[in-house]
């Protein structure tokens, strides 16, 4: 019998949506026997094919005929034989290691292990600001859902006045995830080997602990789009679904390997997660059972997932030096887009029109489908 927990209370499988309901989730889980993916017999012995593309590689700090020309049309499956490397953005000295942009689509921030954080108009292409860092591991940056605010593990920024609005308190060289909750309210942040806390985003206190976290720490954390849960990627091949209220576990969906999760992304209607690592996979999990609905593989490991705003499109990159988009309905790939060397980030824009992707070779490459 699989058991779960809601208020420290084990409940049968039978009891689980009344549990979950008292306790105020509202995206029901029903964690199941863990599946265990295998790859296709076609791919056990050969990795998947690449796709060819025409988009050549480039150094160009900026593509002059591209820099200031608007990709208006979304990125689609219908579309995206047609996309394009609109602009490269350099000027970090070390690997960019995150990339979110602002609720407008404005602008694009840049996480690097040269210690800053640098925030680029998306338009223009050009750097506004670089937010300064104490950590070498700053590896995670999210912006709020209006954009006012720009958050790293160290500290809250205000966008506008490029002020530090809350300064927040962790170990030296520890990685971090962070996330904002869907109405701004809360910031969570994941520390190495550390109870994932909330932030008060209002007034700059812990409000909650998720204190029965197990050995191993979250390499990844994100908010479902109601806010009730928070699914966090763990070291040893599992994914955690916490109840963002009580602070209790409401699900795990495990990998049935000793693989590191090093990114989660709920899709924009919270019906599907998508998980990737090390395993040489990303997987498409349906949050209403807690099963695998695609597994879709790699040459190399993953470092990042990204829905589409519409959740047609998943955006995958890692160690294999291409950004792969995938259908995910069908799980088919759609196209991979080269890049120069590994990636550690890629995020879609709020309106669905740019892609951006960002690693080991310093730069911040937006991707579109130039008018």
């Amino acid at each position: 019998m699989v058991m779960y927990k809601c208020l420290a209370k084990p409940v049968t499988l039978v009891m689980l949506t009344t549990i979950l309901s008292a306790c105020g989730v509202t995206e029901t889980i029903v964690p199941s026997t863990p599946a265990t993916v295998s790859p296709p017999a076609t791919l056990a012995t050969s990795s998947p094919a690449a796709i060819t593309t025409s988009v050549p590689p480039t150094d160009a700090a900026v593509l002059p005929t591209r820099a200031n020309a608007p990709a208006l049309a979304v990125i689609s499956a219908d579309t995206v034989d047609r996309v394009e490397r609109l602009q490269t953005l350099s000027g970090h000295s070390g690997r960019v290691t995150a990339v979110a942009f602002s609720g407008d689509g404005a602008y694009v921030a840049s996480s690097s292990k040269d210690n800053t954080i640098k925030l680029w108009d998306v338009r223009s292409g050009q750097e506004v600001h670089a937010f300064s860092a104490n950590e070498m591991d700053l590896n995670s940056i999210d912006f709020s859902p209006d954009g006012r605010l720009l958050a790293s593990a160290d500290a809250i920024w205000d966008v506008e006045s490029k002020q530090v609005v809350h300064a927040l308190e962790r170990g030296r060289n520890v990685p971090a995830r962070v996330a904002f909750s869907p109405d701004g309210s809360l910031l969570a942040v994941a520390l190495s080997n550390q109870p994932i806390r909330l932030w008060d985003v209002a007034s700059g206190q812990v409000v909650r602990t998720f204190d029965k976290q197990a050995d191993n720490f979250a390499f990844s954390i994100a908010f479902s789009p109601a806010g009730a849960l928070l699914a966090a990627g763990g070291y040893h091949g599992w994914v955690r679904l916490w109840d963002v209220e009580s602070g209790q576990i409401a699900g795990t969906l495990e990998y049935g390997n000793e693989r590191a999760v090093h990114d989660v992304a709920f899709s924009p209607d919270g019906s599907v997660l998508a998980s990737g690592g090390t395993d040489y996979t990303a997987r498409l999990w349906d949050v209403a059972s807690g099963q695998v609905v695609h597994t879709l593989w790699h040459r190399d490991g993953l470092y990042s997932v990204a829905f589409s705003p519409d959740g047609t499109i998943l955006a995958t990159a890692g160690v294999e030096r291409t950004v792969r988009l995938w259908d995910v309905k069908s799980g088919r790939m759609l196209r991979a887009l080269p890049h120069d060397d590994e990636l550690m980030a890629v995020a879609f824009s709020p309106d669905g029109t740019l892609l951006a992707s960002g690693g080991y070779d310093n730069t911040i490459v937006l991707w579109g489908i130039p008018h």
